[in-house]
C-alpha cells in the first residue's frame, strides 16, 4: 500500500468528466493517497456545481480526500504533485462555431482535427502555457502537467516547444483499444494481450499482439463486434473494415476514417443527426428517458448535442443525482479519460513499470519523425518518467501523414504563441487532410478568427486588419531585403 500523500489538482474541474476522475480514486484508493484534490476553474457556477458532486461520491466512499476548490490559477496548483487539464477556452459556443464553419466550406467541422481543431489550438495554447508557467512557479520540482484537453497532440507539442514542464498528453483511445483487446482476447490474463500504439493524436495506427502473435487482421472484426455492445453510440466509430484490411493496422477512431475517405466522411458530418436517435435509445435503455424530449432537427453536429447533454448532465449534478454522471458517460464519448489519466499518474507516482500510450517527445519511436517531436508513443512509465519504445518503420503511407500533420502542428503552435496570421494559414495548407484548398481554408480562417477574437487576443490586429479588408500577412524577407507582402480580400463582417 502506497504511504506517500498527493497533492492532486484539476484545472477546468467545471468538466462534467469530473466525476471520472473521482471514480478511479475511489476505485484506486490503496494505489495513492490523495491528501488535498485541488479543483481550479474560471466558472465558479460550474465548479460549485461538479464540485459538490464528486464531494458526496468522495464521501459515501469514505474518503479522507480534502477537497479545496478555487477560481485562482496559482492557488489551484500550489504545491501539485501532478496537475490534470480538462480547458476548453470559449466553452461550447466556440466549439459549435469550429463544427458548423468548416461545412461551409466543403470541409468536416470537428474539434481536433483541421480547420476546427486547429481554431480551438489556437485559442487554448496560451492559456496551457499559462498554466505551465504557474506550475513552474508554484508546483512542486518534480510537478507533472497530464493533459486530457483536446487537440491533445498539437496542446502537447506546444508544452514540448514552449515550457519546460514534464507533460504528458493523453486519449482515452489507447485506454479503451488495450480494455477492449484484454476482454475479447484474455479476459482472465490480460497480461497475454500487448498493443501497439503509434501515430500523432488522432492518427494513431495499432496493432495486436495474443501471446506473442499478430492477430491484427482478426482483431479487426472482433473490435467492430465489440464497440457495437460497449461505445455509445454519437458517431461513426471506425473507417471501413476493408479500409482497415487494408492498412494491416487497426486506424484507431473515427478520425482516421477522415485519412482515408474523407468524401464519405464529410458526408456524414453534414448530417450528423442520423446517429441520435440510436443515442437516445442507448441513453434510455441504459439511463433512462433523460433525452426522449430531444428535438433532434435543432441539433445538427455534434458540438450542439454535447451543448444540450452538458446542460441536462448539470441539471443533474446539481440535485447531486447519480443519474447525470450516467448520462455524461452513455453520451459524451469521454469514458475512460478517468482511466487514463489517473493509471499514468499511479504508474509514474508508483514506479510500476507499466505500458502506457501518450503523447510525448517521440525520442525516436518514429522511423522518419524528427525525434525532438511529439508522438502518440507505446511506452515504458515508472517513478524515473515516460520512456518511449521505438519500432520498426511504418509503411510509407502512413509516415507521410505523420510527418505533414506534424507540420501542421508546428504551425499551428507558432501561430498560436504569435498571433502570426501567416503561419497560421501556412499550418491549414500544410495539413493533409485539407491542404490542397487554398481559397476554402483562407475563408474559412478569416470568418473563425473574426467570430472567435474575443478568445484570441493574440490575433487581435490580425483581425482588424482582416476587417478592413486587408490580408494581415507580416513583411516577408526575399534574399535578405524586407518586402511588404499585400492581398486582396473581400470584407467579412
Amino acid at each position: 500500500m502506497a504511504t506517500k500523500k498527493m497533492i492532486l489538482s484539476v484545472v477546468g474541474s467545471g468538466t462534467t468528466y469530473l466525476p471520472d476522475f473521482c471514480e478511479i480514486l475511489i476505485e484506486r484508493r490503496d494505489e495513492f493517497q490523495v491528501e488535498k484534490w485541488k479543483l481550479m476553474d474560471i466558472d465558479p457556477v460550474r465548479l460549485e456545481t461538479t464540485g459538490n458532486f464528486v464531494k458526496k461520491m468522495i464521501a459515501d466512499a469514505g474518503l479522507e480526500t480534502e477537497v479545496f476548490m478555487t477560481t485562482d490559477l496559482e492557488e489551484g496548483v500550489k504545491d501539485a504533485d501532478f496537475v490534470i487539464t480538462t480547458i476548453r477556452s470559449g466553452g461550447a459556443d466556440m466549439r459549435i462555431l469550429d463544427e458548423t464553419v468548416p461545412l461551409k466550406y466543403n470541409m468536416i467541422g470537428q474539434e481536433t482535427t483541421a480547420p476546427g481543431g486547429m481554431m480551438m489550438g489556437l485559442r487554448d495554447i496560451p492559456e496551457m502555457l499559462k498554466i505551465a508557467e504557474a506550475m513552474e512557479k508554484y508546483s512542486k520540482p518534480n510537478v507533472w502537467l497530464i493533459n486530457l484537453a483536446n487537440p491533445s497532440g498539437m496542446l502537447a507539442e506546444a508544452l514540448n516547444q514552449y515550457s519546460n514542464v514534464n507533460f504528458a498528453g493523453l486519449c482515452n483511445g489507447p485506454t479503451v483499444i488495450r480494455n477492449a483487446m484484454k476482454a475479447i482476447y484474455a479476459p482472465e490474463n490480460p497480461e497475454d494481450v500487448f498493443v501497439e500504439v503509434i501515430g500523432l493524436n488522432h492518427l494513431i495506427w495499432c496493432k495486436v499482439f495474443y501471446k506473442g502473435e499478430d492477430v491484427t487482421q482478426e482483431a479487426i472484426t472482433k473490435l467492430l463486434d465489440w464497440t457495437a455492445e460497449n461505445i455509445p453510440y454519437l458517431r461513426t466509430e471506425f473507417a471501413e473494415k476493408e479500409i482497415m484490411e487494408f492498412t494491416g493496422w487497426i486506424p484507431m477512431g473515427p478520425y482516421l476514417r477522415f485519412y482515408y475517405n474523407y468524401p464519405d466522411a464529410l458526408e456524414d458530418f453534414r448530417h450528423q443527426e442520423r446517429h441520435w436517435p440510436k443515442m437516445v435509445e442507448m441513453v434510455k435503455k441504459n439511463v433512462g428517458g433523460f433525452l426522449d424530449d430531444l428535438s433532434i432537427e435543432d441539433l445538427p453536429t455534434r458540438a450542439h448535442m454535447v451543448k444540450e447533454v452538458d446542460k441536462r448532465t448539470m441539471e443533474l449534478y446539481r440535485k447531486l443525482d447519480m443519474d447525470g454522471y450516467k448520462l455524461a458517460t452513455n453520451t459524451r464519448g469521454g469514458k475512460g479519460y478517468g482511466e487514463a489519466g489517473m493509471a499514468l499518474i499511479s504508474a509514474i507516482w508508483n514506479n510500476k513499470g507499466e505500458i502506457h500510450g501518450p503523447d510525448v517527445r517521440s525520442r525516436g519511436t518514429i522511423e522518419g519523425l524528427d525525434p525532438t517531436t511529439v508522438a502518440t508513443t507505446t511506452a515504458y512509465v515508472d517513478g524515473s518518467g515516460i520512456h518511449p519504445l521505438a519500432f520498426p518503420a511504418m509503411p510509407k503511407h502512413m509516415i507521410s501523414k505523420i510527418q505533414a500533420a506534424k507540420q501542421y502542428e508546428l504551425l499551428a503552435c507558432e501561430a498560436a504563441v504569435t498571433g502570426d496570421y501567416h503561419k497560421a494559414l501556412e499550418a491549414l495548407i500544410a495539413n493533409p487532410l485539407v491542404g490542397n484548398q487554398y481559397y476554402n481554408l483562407k475563408g474559412c480562417l478569416d470568418e473563425l478568427l473574426i467570430k472567435q477574437v474575443e478568445f484570441l487576443p493574440n490575433f487581435k490586429d490580425a483581425v482588424d486588419k482582416l476587417r478592413s479588408g486587408e490580408i494581415p500577412c507580416y513583411a516577408k524577407e526575399i534574399d535578405g531585403v524586407e518586402q511588404d507582402v499585400k492581398f486582396e480580400s473581400a470584407q467579412l463582417n
